[in-house]
């Protein structure tokens, strides 16, 4: 089967974002530094990787194949749930109930694009410029509900869930629109390129956006505080993957796909074992994360083509 590479390789950046983004790189060299790439720069990865997902998603456009997609997806989330159950599970039966569902660390990605996924094709027939504006009002939701929340515009228990990830971070407020602009680009792919070609500087600026933004938030809201969503993520997502989809790399095999979608999932694994070593030396953990998270990769996929939905 034919595939763009230039896409795979997007994704393997994307996934090396991901690792550095929660190992928090250059934080012990430069807080400035650190927070303009962790809450700015490698925030991209998540909605690039929506995106990605959306425009491949147009294709699941029958009953048959969204089931298939869902057990997928489904068996996906529970064999890494139950990878990681030892790291979760406690005797708090409800506390328990709430992992389960929201997922644990980078898992709540896989469950609420399962969640996500679902709402679009129950939406799928739905006036493309009704469906544009209101993922576009979700996604804005969750920016403001972010922003309402290191802004500590409210107090006392409000304020308390205003700050927690979920609130915010979820199927409806993040995943659903980004995937929903992906679906579109590829619904809208001939008239796109009839019209409109991303060039590089296109990059850039998109780019220039998000960085300007998450120094805005440094500046003027929180130096310490997460920065999940952002504004300019809704524009610069789209534009950085048809940039690439654009610079179109034939091929025939998934490893680099499959790879990238390892280390995704491994890499919590050795920041959990390895963060309490060094504290202070966020660089030096990085890179040992990552390393040992591609080792690990490699072998996953391997192993992969023996016992399928392990990538």
């Amino acid at each position: 089967m034919q595939r763009n590479l230039s896409i795979d390789i997007l994704k393997m950046l994307l996934a090396i974002c991901v690792v550095f983004l929660h190992t928090h790189i250059f934080y012990d060299v430069s807080t400035l530094l650190g927070h303009s790439l962790v809450q700015g720069l490698f925030r991209l990865a998540v909605p690039i990787f929506l995106v990605i997902t959306g425009y491949y998603f147009f294709y699941i456009n029958n009953f048959q194949k969204y089931k298939k997609w869902l057990k997928r997806i489904f068996i996906l989330y529970t064999v890494w749930m139950l990878f990681y159950l030892p790291f979760w599970w406690t005797k708090n039966l409800s506390y328990n109930f709430t992992v389960l569902y929201n997922g644990y660390f980078i898992l709540w990605y896989i469950i609420s694009v399962l969640l996500g996924g679902s709402l679009l094709y129950a939406c799928r027939n739905m006036q493309d410029k009704l469906l544009f504006l209101l993922s576009s009002i979700f996604f804005f939701t969750g920016v403001l509900l972010q922003q309402m929340g290191n802004l500590h515009f409210f107090h006392g228990q409000i304020d308390f869930e205003l700050n927690q990830y979920t609130t915010h971070r979820n199927f409806l407020f993040v995943i659903f629109p980004l995937l929903t602009l992906g679906w579109l680009l590829n619904k809208y792919k001939d008239r796109i390129a009839q019209k409109f070609q991303v060039r590089l500087w296109h990059v850039l600026v998109a780019i220039g956006l998000v960085l300007t933004e998450s120094l805005g938030n440094y500046f003027l809201i929180s130096k310490q505080q997460s920065l999940d969503q952002m504004f300019s993520l809704f524009i610069a997502a789209p534009v950085i993957f048809l940039y690439l989809l654009n610079k179109n790399i034939p091929g025939t095999h998934k490893q680099i796909a499959n790879l990238s979608t390892a280390i995704f999932l491994i890499h919590p694994f050795f920041l959990y074992h390895f963060k309490n070593d060094f504290i202070g030396k966020q660089t030096m953990l990085s890179f040992i994360v990552l390393s040992c998270s591609v080792l690990s990769g490699l072998i996953l996929v391997q192993i992969n083509k023996k016992v399928k939905y392990l990538l």
